[in-house]
């Protein structure tokens, strides 16, 4: 089924990369963006829509084409993200996945298959993604999604979970921990394959998509980064340890990523005791995406090590009053750090008008802001 695309709705979408494009670049804004979405009730559990592409597809669509019916204010460019669960590269290893009891939990897998990282690692194949666990479904759902959204709604890449997170998988959470400091230089092997794992996976991505036209990132975020700056990594299990672990097995593999496809953005729910790191590799991101029930409490640290070098999409927590949380951050970064908030509701919560309650605050925020980087990504010092 066409999509119905109005003239106003292809013009607005310029205007919103355009803001985006700025906003990187670190251009002046006269409105610090707003990203209000709408969430359509779901039909289906959350298994049901991991395990059935179509569903997943017709679920995000709605989502998509309902903020644009109805939210004509925000500078959310709706897009759909096409996903079969973060554990994605690790069954392409070899993991099983395991789905729980629970229907709206998330697969994981069933257990790790490295027993003995030293033993293992150099035996172990780099895996195919046109062939390999959950890989290849995920590449026809990346073309199905794009296809289905016709150039007009981006799609995002698959969920990967990041380098360490996947070795965590094959290894299991308290070996890693251990290979840190017993095993490292077997460990970087390790982390060596994930990594042309993940590079060859975005690729297919890229080319399922279509192009680099029609995603939004090279990751899983539904957020929409500008030409240049596709590049993103996650690395949620930085969270279990310090700047110096990541400095040694993250930073050098997420540069891998920025240098190909461009220094967009860094995923951690939180909390963020790397924080002072993230920013100090050659090729570092330009933005993070944080969670705000798991990352507020780190936002004075983050004002400090974020300030001229990048900005914070912040995912609201889907309790406090979202106006007066982002009066909050606005109150606790500018006019040091910008933060994008990021707030989803149903069509039941009048998404419509909070985010006309919000704009007030987004010119104030623009106004108070001190623009501009003090280091380019991809640029030493």
């Amino acid at each position: 089924m066409a999509l119905v695309i109005s003239d106003w709705m292809r013009d607005e979408l310029q205007r919103r990369k355009d803001l985006y494009r700025r906003l990187f670049a670190g251009e002046p804004l006269e409105r610090a963006p707003v990203d209000v979405r709408v969430t359509m009730p779901p039909q289906h559990t959350t298994q049901e829509l991991f395990r059935d592409g179509e569903k997943q597809l017709q679920a995000a669509l709605a989502s998509a084409m309902a903020t644009w019916e109805t939210l004509p204010d925000t500078d959310a460019i709706p897009a759909m993200r096409p996903d079969v669960g973060c554990s994605c590269l690790a069954s392409a290893f070899g993991c099983e996945y395991y789905w729980g009891p629970n229907p709206d939990q998330t697969p994981g897998i069933k257990g790790p298959i490295i027993t003995d990282l030293e033993q293992q690692v150099d035996s172990l194949p780099v895996p195919d993604p046109h062939r390999d666990g959950w890989l290849p479904e995920g590449l026809r759902r990346i073309r199905m999604f794009a296809e289905a959204g016709e150039g007009f709604v981006p799609v995002s890449l698959l969920d990967a979970a990041g380098g360490v997170n996947v070795a965590a998988d094959l290894m299991g959470v308290t070996e890693l921990l251990v290979a840190f400091h017993t095993a490292p230089e077997a460990l970087h092997r390790l982390l060596d394959k994930i990594q042309d794992l993940y590079l060859a996976t975005i690729r297919a991505g890229i080319e399922a998509a279509g192009g680099q036209d029609n995603i939004t990132t090279v990751d899983f975020p539904d957020t929409w980064f500008p030409e240049g700056f596709k590049g993103h990594a996650s690395d949620d299990i930085s969270a279990s340890f310090g700047p110096e672990i990541y400095r040694e097995f993250s930073a050098p593999y997420h540069a891998r990523v920025f240098r190909e496809f461009g220094c967009g953005g860094l995923h951690n729910c939180g909390p963020n005791p790397c924080h002072e790191a993230y920013f100090e590799h050659e090729f570092s991101p330009r933005s993070l995406d944080l969670a705000s029930p798991y990352s507020d409490e780190d936002l004075p640290r983050l004002r400090e090590s974020v300030k001229g070098r990048g900005f914070i999409y912040l995912y609201w927590d889907g309790e406090r009053d979202p106006v007066e949380w982002y009066r909050s951050l606005m109150e606790t970064m500018a006019p040091d750090v910008l933060v994008v908030p990021i707030v989803m509701l149903p069509p039941d919560r009048d998404p419509a008008e909070i985010c006309r309650q919000m704009r007030p605050i987004s010119l104030e925020y623009a106004r108070r802001m001190e623009w501009g980087w003090s280091r380019l990504p991809g640029a030493r010092g």
